[in-house]
Formats: structure tokens, sequence, C-alpha cells
């Protein structure tokens, strides 16, 4: 016996303010929001934007909190040749 195709008429598609708008909207905002606040209390840039990420499932919002993640451990750690410390310091190579 044959199946029937299903498909998709133009249009009939999700809104963008309904659950897929909305959530990505929200977690960008949320993850800036954490991050100020987890910031304070800890010494390594981007917590708060990991956590909103991955809660929400936003692979954009997690990938900027681990890039901020990355670089402010970055700036922890000590390199020759660097007056000041890390990577993103402003010493320049002396």
């Amino acid at each position: 016996m044959a199946r029937r195709r299903s498909f998709r008429r133009a249009g009939r598609g999700r809104s963008n303010f309904g659950g897929g708008g909305m959530k990505s909207m929200l977690a960008p905002v949320a993850g800036g929001f954490l991050d100020n606040i987890v910031d304070k209390f800890s010494p390594i840039d981007g917590i708060g934007g990991v956590i909103v990420g991955m809660f929400l499932k936003s692979n954009t919002t997690r990938d900027i909190g681990l890039y901020k993640v990355g670089y402010s451990a970055a700036n922890m750690v000590p390199i020759p040749g660097l007056t000041g410390g890390g990577i993103g310091t402003s010493g320049g190579f002396q």
C-alpha cells in the first residue's frame, strides 16, 4: 500500500514571536544579566553566559560565554616577556 507524503505549506511555520523567537531574544539578555552579577564575585568572565546558554539551549550565547571564559583565563596566565601578565594586557614586548 502506498504511503502518503506529508508536506508543509508555505506560511504555516512558527511565528517569530512564538517559542523560537522569544527564546532567541531572552537568552543573550539573561546571559548578560547573569554575567554582570557573577563577574563581581569571580575573576573569570563569561560564566553567566555559559550557564544561560546551556539551560536555554542557545549555542550562540554559550559560545560567546566560552570565548569570554577562555580570554579571561588566558589573561590570568603569566607569559614571560610581557609586562603585566596575560595576553590582553597593554604592556607590549620588552
